[in-house]
């Protein structure tokens, strides 16, 4: 019996490192997103926040890329909200494919 909660609790554990790893995975992307769309907000050259956002992997470039679809604010409150929504989606789509599947 022991030895069963042994197993139980260690594959708990692993689980619980694997969710923590994605919850950092997915703060990363958050935050990653949030510089591309901040470069996007700032009227920095696509080009230049390609090699300035991210590890400039296919996945980071496609962030930009992304984040570059969307208009520019024409105010400062209304740049930092669709930097923050931008970030939020980010998030929100990280957690439900790589989270909450272990959930």
């Amino acid at each position: 019996m022991n030895r069963l909660l042994m197993i139980a609790a260690l594959a708990c554990m692993s689980g619980q490192v694997f969710a923590a790893s994605g919850e950092d995975t997915c703060k990363k992307i958050s935050a990653m997103a949030g510089k591309a769309m901040e470069a996007r907000q700032d009227g920095d050259l696509l080009e230049d926040a390609m090699s300035s956002v991210g590890d400039q992997s296919k996945f980071s470039d496609a962030m930009v890329v992304k984040a570059y679809t969307a208009p520019v604010a024409v105010s400062a409150a209304g740049k930092k909200k669709v930097i923050l929504d931008f970030r939020n989606a980010a998030y929100a789509e990280c957690y439900r494919n790589l989270i909450e599947p272990m959930k």
